[in-house]
Order: C-alpha cells, then sequence, then structure tokens
C-alpha cells in the first residue's frame, strides 16, 4: 500500500473518530489533523476539503466495492454489504449522509439509476419502450430505492439490514413479474 493511500486513511479514519463525538458542520481541519498527528498542509495535499474527504471515503469503501461487478442476480447482496458497513459505522453514517449537494445519495441515486436501467432493458424483449420511456421508469426505481436507504438511515437504522434488502427485492421481484404481465397483454 502506497504512502498516499496510508495517509488519507488515517485522515479519514480521524474524520470516522471525531464524527462519534461531534456533528460534521462543526469538525474542522485542525480537527482532524490533530486526531491523526498531521499537519495542515498534509490535510490539504490530499483534501481540497473535508467534503471531498467524505465524498473520498464514501466512495473508497462503500460505493467502489458495491459497484464492482454487481448484476442483476447480486445487486440485493451489494446493498446489504453496504447497509451492514453503514450499521457498523452508523454514527458517522447519521452524522454525515446529508452532507453537501447529498454526495452519499448521489452515488446510491446514480448506481441504482444504472442498474433499474439494466433490468428494464432486459425485461423489455420486444423494445416496446423508447428510450426516454426506460429512462423515466429506471429514474422512478432508482428513487424509490434510495429514499427508502436514506429514510432507513435518517431514522436510526432500526430495521436489519437483511429485512431491508427482503422487502426491496421482494418489491423489484413483483415489478418484474407486473412487467411479464404487462408485456404479455400487449402481445
Amino acid at each position: 500500500m502506497s504512502d498516499a493511500l496510508i495517509t488519507k486513511r488515517a485522515i479519514a479514519e480521524a474524520l470516522k473518530k471525531i464524527c462519534r463525538e461531534k456533528p460534521f458542520d462543526k469538525i474542522s481541519i485542525a480537527d482532524i489533523t490533530s486526531d491523526c498527528g498531521l499537519n495542515r498542509q498534509t490535510f490539504y495535499y490530499h483534501f481540497q476539503d473535508k467534503y471531498e474527504l467524505l465524498s473520498w471515503i464514501y466512495y473508497n469503501e462503500i460505493f467502489a466495492r458495491i459497484t464492482e461487478d454487481i448484476t442483476l442476480e447480486n445487486w440485493d447482496q451489494k446493498i446489504l454489504f453496504m447497509l451492514q458497513i453503514m450499521e457498523e459505522e452508523k454514527s458517522f453514517y447519521k452524522n454525515t449522509i446529508r452532507e453537501r449537494e447529498h454526495t452519499f445519495e448521489s452515488y446510491l441515486l446514480e448506481m441504482a439509476k444504472a442498474l433499474f436501467l439494466e433490468a428494464i432493458i432486459a425485461l423489455d424483449e420486444n423494445v416496446k419502450l423508447s428510450e426516454e420511456e426506460q429512462t423515466f421508469d429506471a429514474e422512478f426505481y432508482a428513487y424509490g430505492i434510495c429514499g427508502v436507504i436514506m429514510s432507513w438511515a435518517e431514522k436510526g437504522m432500526k430495521m436489519k439490514p437483511e429485512i431491508v434488502v427482503h422487502r426491496l427485492k421482494n418489491l423489484a421481484q413483483a415489478t418484474e413479474r407486473i412487467a411479464c404481465l404487462r408485456g404479455q397483454a400487449e402481445l
């Protein structure tokens, strides 16, 4: 592992630790560098500001890992993995999830849109939907799943991740059955 990556991880761990005690918007660069024993110059060498650091954490700890080789067959396990990470780091995610341009929500939404678009195209075997309709439908479902996950996090992650994923998968399967029936009825 490179020295730069080791330093970035140390900075990230410092922010996560401080987030257990202090609201994100009250955390300064000085707080972060003091906790990990680095100077401000080192912080700014790696990150533009604490928001870029936050985005780096979200991407590297969750989104890069769950989007890697995600498929229509394993999406539920990838979402479960994400929810389990969030639950393990509950105070950090509850404290930061709504920060600056909804970074977490934006990553989640883009991933969900891409996955639903792939599913819709696969289900639309007879190409009955226009590209615009496919995109619209994918956005509808992406906003739904994203909203459920954001609500779960904001309400304290009280429901077990396995239950959340089970319910999301049931809804997705029910929607798939409806799409198949709609396609058969149009034949």
